[in-house]
């Protein structure tokens, strides 16, 4: 008789280590899943913030451009895409230029998007260039809806 008593313990202790092994890794899944959502939120700003930058960069390139040579981009209207490389990042950069022959200034209109993987930003820059002195001014910078 003291055989089957000991025996019949065995088979209470089975289904508990089930049932807190069980517990301990739905706990674990739970930890991973809420450690990727908040990762990948991190991301989304991050790469946010990469392309606003890219698309800054693609401006004051231009702006760099300009000022460096004062003929650039002398015919009225758009020039063609250009597209800046920033390590992974790219910026599509469209300067357009139009005379305002009153104030003896072109005016040139600087359109950048920057790209980095699934986010975008666009910004619009305007910058005044005096025919005569040569003086190069922002204006301004502005954040548009990309299209």
């Amino acid at each position: 008789m003291a055989v089957w008593a000991l025996s019949g313990r065995g088979q209470v202790t089975l289904p508990i280590i089930i049932l807190i092994s069980g517990v301990i890794i739905e706990i674990a899944v739970a930890g991973t899943f809420i450690a990727y959502f908040l990762s990948t939120g991190g991301l989304g700003e991050r790469l946010s913030t990469r392309a606003e930058t890219a698309a800054l960069s693609g401006i004051y390139d231009t702006m760099m451009k300009i000022t460096r040579d004062k003929d650039f981009l002398l015919v009225e209207g758009c020039a063609n895409v250009l597209t800046l490389n920033i390590g992974s990042d790219t910026a599509d950069i469209v300067t357009c230029m139009a005379r305002d022959n009153p104030a003896n200034t072109f005016i040139y209109m600087i359109s950048s998007t920057g790209k980095a993987s699934s986010r975008q930003k666009k910004f619009t820059g305007t910058i005044v260039v005096d025919q005569t002195t040569g003086k190069v001014q922002l204006k301004s910078i502005v954040e548009s809806p990309v299209s």
